[in-house]
Formats: C-alpha cells, structure tokens, sequence
C-alpha cells in the first residue's frame, strides 16, 4: 500500500530520525477485518530504548526553557496538522484497530478537543504566594515538568487514549517516550511521532519504541529515566507496572480493565433501555473498559426487555468497518474471537439461555 510506504511507519521514531530498530525480532501489525498485513516492523531493542529515554531528557530541558508564546504556536500547529492529516488518522484507526467509521470519527474528533484542552494547560499552570511565619518574607511555589513520561498505549481506542497521556505531557513541559500496543504500533504509537514532527515541536521530545514486552516491557518501566509511567490497559499488565513502578518509588498512571453493570427498573422506558444496552454492549465490539459486563433486569419487565433488546441486535449490522452503516466490526485478533467463544460455551453450561446465536470468521 503506497500510504504506508510514505509514512515511514515501518520504523522506530528516535530522537527525531525514523530509523530501524536492533533487535532481531519483528512486530506486524494486521487489518483484524481483511487479515491483510499492514506493517511490519523490526522491534525495538534495549538499546534503542535507552537512546529514546536519553533523548527525552535532554529535549524535555530544551522545551520547559521555550517562551510561552513559542509552546502555544505549536500546538496551535499540532491541531493544524491533525486536520490535515484527518482522512489518513481515521482510515488507519479503520484499517489496523477495526473501528467503524462512526467510532474512528468520533475517536479523532475527541483526540482533537484533547489537544485543544492541553494547549490551555499552558497558561493555567500557575505558582502560589503563600505567607511566611518569618516578618517581611513570604513564600512562593512554583510548578514544574516531572521531567520523562513513559506512555503504554492501549489497542481499544488507540489515538485517543495516547494523546490523552500525550498531549497534556508535553503541554505541561515534560517529554514523552511510547510504547505501542503491539496489535495497533501505528495508531497508538507511530502517528505521533510523525504529527509532532510535522508540528515542529523539538527533535526528542516525542520518541516513539515499538518492541515486545518479553524484550523492552520491565525495561521500558524501571529505566532510571522516566518519573511516570502511563498505561492504559488489562488489569494483570497494569498490577504488574505499578509493581514494578513502585519498586523504584515511580509515579504511575493507571487505566485498566472495568466490571460495568447497567440496571433496568420496572418503571423505565423499556425501548430507550434496550437501546442504551446496544449501545453500551456493542460499540467497537465491546473492546472498551467502559462496556456493559451485566445487565440487571427487574423481573417485572425482564421479558419486555429481553425480547426489544435481542430485536435491536439482531438489527445492528456487522461486517466490513469502512461502511458507513456497519456497526459491529471485528474483534482485534483470534485470541480475543476465542475468548468470547470460551464465555459463550461457559455461560450456556451455568444455565445461561441463548437467545440469539451467530458465527465467527478468523482472518488473523
């Protein structure tokens, strides 16, 4: 595909050079739709990390020092080049994360407010004058970067959940070093490293390593560099990080895995229920720590609202995600068709009743 080849995303993104990684093992990444290969990229080595982390410290200390001025024009830049880039962002979040349209639309539209907010970090960190127990004196608190943030992006809402860590990083004076998913390395990774270059924010402030956890993943959490460590993502991986941060006394920030449960009392307008269920159950496959883990009914109504809510499924259209009317995609690989699979068969031998019963086809 000739965008992929133009965008240089089949290599690390280090101290301002798109550059191949030096371990010898490789990551690619997948259309979960077409099974198509996107990318394939040769992954990120323990050395590699050390120059991105390295390159952070030294351009963090280059843009807390910029006029004020300076940092507001390149975000101003940064929301430029996003609009320009906005076909290319959506079709990728289409084509490597499987979103729908509608859901890849609206994941770009929300990254862009994120960004938009972030700028007006910029002149709403303020310090404190405080008074002083010593006669004619008085103390003042001034707010600084932390410094290195280290960002795990999540494969679920890849753009937008990293440039919510992203964006008010840098906007708050500090740099910023990513580590992909590896299912999506592009959308919630490799994008950034091009959208900040083009912006013209310094070369190092943004790095981006694609590599696998076996290789680069404690590593990238106990290096001496960064302060904190983002993450968004399951609760197994995000206990282990902040295991890990807490060894060294490292801040963390922490989204993970959510148990959702939606409750329909008796007197509730059963048809918006079963819509607001669909919703919350369905949008982008339910690959989100938002969706609905369990609807509890109210037995007076349960019938009611199992047959509208099993009516309004059997509506939603599923498929290709580039059409505009879809609205079931793909799940984002086969481990994750099998593990549903598993919580079907599982739930039917507990006494669970079948309702409604459909097929899998596997690409990846």
């Amino acid at each position: 595909m000739e965008r992929l080849v133009q965008q240089n995303f089949t290599k690390q993104f280090i101290n301002g050079q798109w550059k191949d990684g030096s371990s010898t093992s490789v990551i690619q990444s997948y259309n979960p739709y077409s099974g198509e290969e996107l990318v394939s990229i040769r992954a990120a080595s323990q050395a590699d990390l050390d120059e991105a982390y390295f390159a952070a410290q030294q351009a963090q200390q280059t843009w807390e020092s910029l006029p004020l001025a300076e940092k507001k024009r390149r975000f101003e830049r940064l929301v430029e080049v996003l609009e320009e880039k906005r076909a290319m962002i959506i079709q990728w979040l289409i084509e490597e994360a499987g979103s729908t349209l509608m859901k890849a639309t609206a994941e770009f539209e929300s990254s862009v407010r994120m960004v938009k907010e972030s700028a007006s970090f910029l002149t709403r960190i303020t310090g404190q004058i405080l008074p002083s127990y010593i006669p004619n004196k008085e103390n003042r608190v001034y707010r600084t970067a932390k410094g290195v943030i280290g960002v795990i992006g999540p494969w679920n809402f890849p753009f937008l959940l990293s440039m919510r860590s992203i964006a008010p990083a840098i906007a708050t004076g500090n740099s910023v070093v990513i580590k992909p998913a590896s299912d999506t390395p592009v959308t919630s990774g490799l994008l950034f490293g091009e959208l900040f270059e083009q912006a013209g924010f310094p070369v190092g402030l943004v790095n981006v390593v694609v590599g696998r956890g076996s290789e680069i993943g404690d590593a990238f959490v106990t290096h001496p560099v960064p302060c904190l460590i983002s993450f968004t993502g399951s609760t197994e991986v995000g206990r282990r990080i902040g295991e890990l941060a807490g060894q060294q006394l490292k801040e963390v920030a922490l989204e993970l895995g959510g148990n959702n449960v939606m409750i329909v009392l008796k007197d509730a307008n059963i048809e918006r229920a079963a819509r607001a269920a669909a919703f919350g159950k369905f949008m982008h496959q339910g690959q989100i720590c938002m969706a609905l883990n369990r609807i509890i009914v109210e037995q007076d109504v349960h019938d009611e609202f199992v047959e509208k809510f099993t009516a309004i499924v059997c509506s939603l259209q599923t498929g290709d995600p580039a059409n505009p009317n879809t609205f079931i995609g793909p799940l984002i690989n086969k481990q994750q068709v099998e593990r549903i699979q598993q919580d079907v068969q599982a739930s039917i031998a507990l006494g669970a009743t079948l309702h409604l019963a459909g097929g899998a086809e596997q690409c990846v």
